[in-house]
């Protein structure tokens, strides 16, 4: 049972346009970050599907669940996670750069005042658009915007027709509309920025998406200072590695390695576990193998890549979260939907691994 609302009570375009962008939410984001949003409002979530979509009916209707409740949610949630991050190093010269006076000029000088602290726009453009830039609490940031339309399996709308000596069978898909965000942030105060793409990395899209960003990060600021700057995942992979693998000092590591590859002049090793919830050096034989290279040996490898399992109350996580790393690329791939601190978490934890 929702309580009495004290907001105005919404108009019926603004219910049904309200109750249609929590539809699409749930199908990009699940129900998951859906029940959260309601819990931070004091609204019952249900014990099922259909008690949850009608407490969130009843919501929306009675005004509990506002438009700007769902903004403010949305950037909180939407576009972190399930996606690809190249990360940097804030250099001194770089911070200077980075005040809000300095951005806020040079977003008038690019013409951009239209989206300078623009809010998430409900409406995805088909194509990526800049639609927010920001400075606020020494953090810049840039948001891209675009619905992103697949086509969905519907078997239940398959048949068959048989039309003369033949049999055809049709196989249904439904169009659904996927929202997906591009963006830039750079932390000044902790000397980190990322660059977040959505997945898939396949096709020409990815690419489109990084020089994008960074034709409109030359107009705020160096972005060859950002790039020489561009932290090697290859020396974190190999050190994350190293520092978690259990020794006499380290018995519950707080991250654990599922796979690691360590690379050295034209030749590799690697060790991996075959379950992806489950360390590779759960293995008492694999870990004896992984103990021999000594740490002062591992200077010599390099071009590390790595799948490694950050768990359940370590930095704060509520759930274990699966993160890999691609050495030769420099790229990062977060291998789930996150919130905005679960992501911000591991990726400051990455940047002390340099």
């Amino acid at each position: 049972m929702t309580a009495t609302s004290k907001n105005p009570r919404p108009t019926p375009t603004e219910i049904e346009d309200l109750k249609r962008l929590a539809a699409g939410i749930i199908r990009a984001q699940g129900n998951r970050f859906v029940k959260t949003l309601l819990r931070s409002k004091d609204i019952q979530v249900g014990a099922n599907k259909d008690e949850f979509q009608a407490n969130l009916t009843a919501a929306i209707e009675s005004a509990e669940l506002t438009l700007a409740d769902v903004r403010a949610w949305l950037a909180s949630v939407e576009g972190w996670g399930d996606q690809h991050v190249y990360l940097y190093n804030i250099s001194s010269t770089l911070r200077r750069e980075l005040t809000e006076p300095k951005i806020r000029r040079r977003v008038s000088s690019a013409k951009l005042d239209a989206v300078w602290n623009g809010e998430t726009a409900l409406a995805f453009p088909d194509e990526p658009e800049l639609t927010s830039i920001s400075f606020n609490d020494a953090v810049l940031r840039l948001v891209w915007q675009e619905a992103s339309p697949d086509w969905a399996p519907a078997p239940e709308k398959n048949f068959q027709k048989e039309e003369g000596l033949d049999l055809y069978e049709y196989r249904a898909f439904r169009k659904v509309e996927w929202r997906a965000i591009t963006r830039f942030e750079a932390r000044v105060k902790d000397g980190i920025a990322g660059l977040f793409i959505a997945d898939p990395i396949q096709g020409p899209e990815h690419q489109a998406a990084i020089q994008e960003a960074k034709r409109v990060l030359r107009l705020l600021l160096d972005v060859d200072a950002l790039e020489r700057g561009r932290m090697d995942i290859a020396v974190i992979s190999r050190n994350l590695d190293q520092q978690n693998v259990p020794n006499n000092r380290t018995t519950s590591p707080q991250v654990k390695a599922q796979k690691s590859r360590l690379t050295s002049g034209g030749a590799s090793v690697e060790f991996a576990a075959n379950s992806t919830d489950k360390a590779y050096w759960e293995e008492p034989a694999i870990q004896d193998v992984r103990n021999s290279v000594r740490p002062q040996q591992l200077r010599s490898f390099q071009g590390a890549d790595g799948v490694f399992i950050f768990q359940k109350n370590s930095l704060g996580l509520t759930r274990p979260l699966r993160v890999q790393l691609y050495g030769k690329e420099r790229r990062v791939r977060l291998r789930a939907q996150m919130g905005v601190a679960e992501v911000w978490a591991i990726l400051t934890k990455l940047s002390t691994q340099q």
